[in-house]
């Protein structure tokens, strides 16, 4: 069965702040093609029990009325002694995987917690003690790369692979493929080098992955490398669109229903 075509809501960011305006957009990106959604920064601290669970019910009430489904969330994670809470309502929502979206997403660490020896490794051990307690839930742990992960370690190792040689088996690699080439990477090689971790795949293109600020163009229209990457993730469920930020601007519903055309061509092609 071919891979689901899911959305990134961060892509709708800035459309999403419009108060009222969530039902009507994700009704928008159903009638797309699109088929799953990822949404970001879910359940908050800041927030009582009962205002958190009511956040991810609101919410699947929403995607649910679209006709969509939830393929993962990208969310802050507490530490294993404190995350109950979190797990507790991201099940409500009904997302099977909780992704860290970026280094300092795992409480205790920092942005740069991939620019020395040892902590890459102290990351992957805590993402594993994680793993039990998301299972309560009925759910799992993810982490996201940007393009930091790969800066060499002082031994000439990188972050990025230390990471996973750490990580429990079961904690879910999302691999940014535009990310991951915008570190030098072939993307290919990642995807097939993690293998069957590799469950979700962030799917954005441009012209040159490594500038910042990212300047995304529709999957298929630039230069990354995503069609070998595709076919590199045989364990993959779900191709993700993003946009970080749409270059130069551009309609951000032109860039999904590009990105989805692209996709189905792929599928039909293979």
């Amino acid at each position: 069965m071919a891979p689901t075509i899911g959305l990134q809501l961060y892509t709708l960011h800035r459309e999403l702040s419009e108060p009222g305006s969530r039902r009507g957009l994700l009704e928008q990106v159903a009638a797309l093609g699109v088929e799953s959604v990822e949404p970001y920064a879910v359940v908050l601290p800041n927030r009582t029990r009962a205002q958190r669970l009511e956040d991810a019910r609101s919410l699947k009430a929403d995607i649910d009325a679209a006709g969509l489904a939830v393929s993962s969330v990208h969310n802050p994670i507490p530490g294993p002694a404190d995350a109950d809470w979190l797990f507790e309502a991201l099940a409500e929502l009904g997302a099977p995987i909780a992704v860290v979206p970026v280094p300092e997403g795992l409480a205790g660490f920092p942005r740069d917690a991939f620019a020395d020896a040892e902590t890459p490794a102290r990351y992957g051990e805590r993402l594993s003690a994680l793993v039990d307690v998301a299972e309560r839930h009925g759910m799992r742990v993810g982490y996201h790369n940007h393009e930091f992960e790969w800066a060499p370690l002082p031994d000439g190792r990188l972050g990025y692979d230390v990471l996973w040689e750490h990580t429990d088996p079961r904690v879910v690699a999302e691999v940014d493929l535009y990310w991951a080439q915008g570190a030098g990477q072939a993307p290919a090689d990642v995807v097939a080098k993690l293998g069957p971790r590799v469950e979700l795949v962030h799917v954005k293109d441009g012209h040159a992955p490594a500038e910042r600020p990212p300047q995304q163009v529709a999957p298929g229209s630039g230069i990354v490398a995503l069609e070998d990457a595709l076919v590199a993730g045989t364990a993959v469920t779900t191709h993700i669109i993003e946009a970080d930020a749409v270059a130069g601007g551009g309609d951000v519903m032109a860039y999904i229903r590009d990105g989805v055309a692209w996709l189905r061509g792929r599928q039909i092609a293979t």
